[in-house]
Order: structure tokens, then sequence, then C-alpha cells
């Protein structure tokens, strides 16, 4: 039993095609840890930043606070203080979900070229295997409309959870204008 291969224009043997498939799954599945260990390396570096500029933060309001003689200006840097950490605080949480989200995006994006090469490829088999077959165009037209259906529902989904990110994200930077607004008034 032999597939016809299109792109190749040569005969190719089931095990040839399941090879293909399974060197495919493993160059998706490296993309995947690749994404992801480059975002663990983004917010690695976004945490030593962050830590780096707290302390320096720490040393310079230490030197301030040690400063003061006065009532009324302990009370003036504590209202300046809680704004600072409330800024650095939404500035850091959003920098995260930034990494976050751009991570999401691009693992996403990868699924769904899986998704796409997989039923793309599991269409032409059902052709390969139905041309050779008595009987069997029934079989391929149920899966390629099997085929179809799942890839308006993963459209569909994906249409949704990017609606979801997008309603989260103006959600979290009201949010946090209202947080960093709040500080500022006490």
């Amino acid at each position: 039993l032999t597939l016809f291969d299109s792109k190749e224009s040569l005969m190719t043997t089931p095990t040839d095609t399941l090879a293909a498939w399974q060197k495919a799954a493993l160059d998706a599945t490296i993309a995947c840890t690749q994404a992801t260990l480059a975002s663990a390396e983004q917010l690695f570096k976004l945490n030593l930043e962050t830590a780096r500029k707290s302390l320096e933060q720490q040393t310079q309001t230490t030197r301030e606070l040690l400063s003061v003689s006065d009532p009324q200006q302990l009370v003036a840097m504590r209202a300046k203080l809680a704004q600072q950490g409330m800024q650095q605080s939404a500035t850091y949480a959003s920098s995260i979900y930034e990494i976050v989200s751009q991570t999401q995006a691009h693992l996403n994006k990868l699924a769904e070229d899986q998704f796409s090469r997989m039923n793309q490829n599991m269409v032409k088999g059902a052709e390969g295997l139905g041309a050779t077959a008595p009987g069997s165009d029934v079989a391929t037209a149920a899966l390629k409309s099997s085929m179809a259906a799942s890839s308006a529902l993963l459209e569909g989904m994906n249409r949704a959870a990017k609606q979801f990110q997008e309603l989260s994200e103006a959600s979290l930077k009201a949010a946090t204008a209202n947080m960093v607004r709040g500080a500022g008034k006490k």
C-alpha cells in the first residue's frame, strides 16, 4: 500500500508518512519548549532587574527617611512612597502580563499551525487510501467533513480566546490605572 505525496512527487509508504508525522510532532514540541524557555528567560531577567531597582530604591528611601526631621515631611514622604510602590507594582504586573501574553500567543500560533498541518496530512492520507480502496469514497468524505468541522470549532475557540484576552487586558489596564490613582489620593 502506498500513498502519493504531491510535494515530493514520489510514492511513500504509510510507515514513511507516520515517520514524517512523528518528526513534525517532535519539531512542534521542540518549538514549544524553546518558546517556553525564552519566556522563562524574559521573566528571570525581569525579576533580576526588578530586584536590582528595588534595592536601589530602598537604599535611597532609607537615606531620605534618615534625613527627615519634621513630622510633616514624614507624612509627605509616606504618601510619596505609597504612590511609588503602587506604580512599581503596576509596572511589574503589566510586564509579567505582557511576557505571558506574548508567550501564550506564540504557543497558540504553533498549536494552530500544527493542527492545520495535521488536518492537511490526514486529508491527503485519506485521499491516497481512498484512491486505492474500492468503496472508500464515503469514508474519505466523512473524514474531510469531520476535519472541516474540527477546524471550524478550533477557529471559533481561538476567536473567543482572543476576545477574552483583549477584555482581560483592558480590565487589567483599567484596574492598574485606578489602583495607581487611588494610591495617589491617600
